[in-house]
């Protein structure tokens, strides 16, 4: 009985410890790096709309745009806008030049947006009106 007690107790303890190790917080990524980490598939919100971006290494992007909403979330009935361009990271700032869209109206052909915190699986962005979205890396779009 004590023997099983024990065998319980150890076999909690290493669970308890698997599991704050799985919970390690996402590296940050250096500034430096923003460049060559951005590379790569996210999904985020931005104001009322979902958003998925894929940015590639020779800096060109394709983001899909969604409306959020029950009707648009549950019965697919939103329409899904495109836009493509190029992108460049200068220090903390990213900039998107537009150069193609699809159901979508875009007000200009350039913007940028200051990059708050970037992690390996994480980044936050402040847009030159102030409103900051988050974006989630993910495996495909």
């Amino acid at each position: 009985m004590k023997l099983d007690f024990t065998r319980n107790r150890i076999g909690l303890l290493v669970a308890l410890a698997l599991g704050v190790s799985a919970c390690t917080p996402a590296k940050p990524v250096a500034e430096a790096e923003y460049g060559a980490k951005i590379v790569g598939n996210w999904l985020g919100t931005v104001g009322d709309m979902k958003e998925s971006i894929a940015f590639s290494a020779d800096g060109s992007f394709i983001a899909q745009l969604r409306p959020q909403g029950f009707i648009s979330n549950t019965l697919s009935q939103g329409v899904t806008g495109t836009i493509r361009g190029t992108w460049a990271i200068s220090g903390k700032t990213i900039t998107l030049k537009i150069t193609s869209e699809e159901d979508e109206r875009v007000k200009n052909s350039v913007t940028s947006s200051t990059i708050l915190s970037f992690s390996t699986d994480k980044f936050l962005v402040k847009s030159a009106q102030g409103e900051t979205s988050a974006f989630t890396r993910t495996l495909s779009l």
